[in-house]
């Protein structure tokens, strides 16, 4: 069953968060929607963006898109962020013994960090992956492209480990490693909380009590899209062609992201 329009106009004239639309599609029970047998697991995997000898990507953040956690849409790429790792959309974290959607938090916070920020962004390809010429140049032989995004003068992936919403990649940055020491020693966000490590999440594994929840969908013509964009209400219903639980996941599939218009 479609939700209908009349009641996502109702929720967006009122101005009510952009949360209270999530809750609603979670309660729809379309989060338990299995993938469609549709599915091929065997696709080409989808062809990271092409940015030739393009390194910095600016844009107003409220032109920038959080897709998640960890990923964003800029300058009409789709970047992950370089030295941090976000639980996914639909993950659960234990937190006071209450299951609670770290997930959609961190996808949120995310956002709301371009958003709410009165200077412009600017994002460049991580170090290791700008193009010498070099086998693999650009990737580094990883699947995506990453990049080291700020906000005038505050880094981002430093203020989402800050806050508790991401965890560092080990090794990427001691500041990053530094911050998230802090982070534990004050129990905040996530350094608070009991929550199975991303990786593990997106390979299956769950906290006792979380339900597998995937809030990405497929629109049956090669694209995603996250449960954090406006769009998404076009394609929720109860019996998607698709549901993705990652952005990797969807990558694996030969899926890309539903451009804007």
């Amino acid at each position: 069953m479609i939700l209908r329009a009349a009641f996502w106009q109702k929720i967006l004239h009122r101005r009510v968060s952009f949360a209270v639309l999530i809750i609603a599609l979670l309660a729809t029970g379309f989060a338990a929607s299995p993938l469609a047998a549709t599915t091929k697991t065997t696709a080409k995997p989808a062809t990271p963006p092409d940015v030739s000898n393009q390194t910095v990507f600016k844009a107003d953040g409220h032109k920038v898109f959080a897709i998640d956690g960890d990923t964003i849409l800029i300058d009409g790429h789709v970047f992950d962020i370089a030295g941090i790792d976000a639980p996914e959309l639909g993950q659960q974290c234990l937190h006071d013994d209450k299951l609670q959607d770290c997930g959609l938090s961190a996808g949120m916070q995310l956002q709301k960090y371009f958003t709410m920020s009165p200077f412009p962004a600017e994002c460049v390809l991580a170090d290791d992956q700008r193009d010498d010429g070099s086998k693999n140049s650009g990737q580094n032989g990883k699947s995506w492209l990453r990049v080291e995004c700020s906000i005038g003068d505050r880094d981002v992936g430093t203020a989402m480990i800050a806050d508790g919403e991401a965890l560092p990649i080990p090794g990427f940055s001691l500041d990053y490693d530094d911050q998230a020491k802090q982070a534990a020693n004050a129990g905040i966000g996530l350094y608070g909380a009991k929550m199975i490590p991303p990786a593990q999440w997106r390979a299956g594994k769950r906290l006792p009590g979380e339900k597998k929840r995937c809030l990405f969908v497929g629109d049956g013509k090669g694209h995603y899209i996250s449960s954090l964009d406006p769009r998404f209400v076009n394609y929720a219903s109860e019996n998607p062609p698709q549901t993705v639980c990652s952005d990797e996941e969807a990558r694996k599939l030969g899926l890309e992201y539903l451009p804007k218009d």
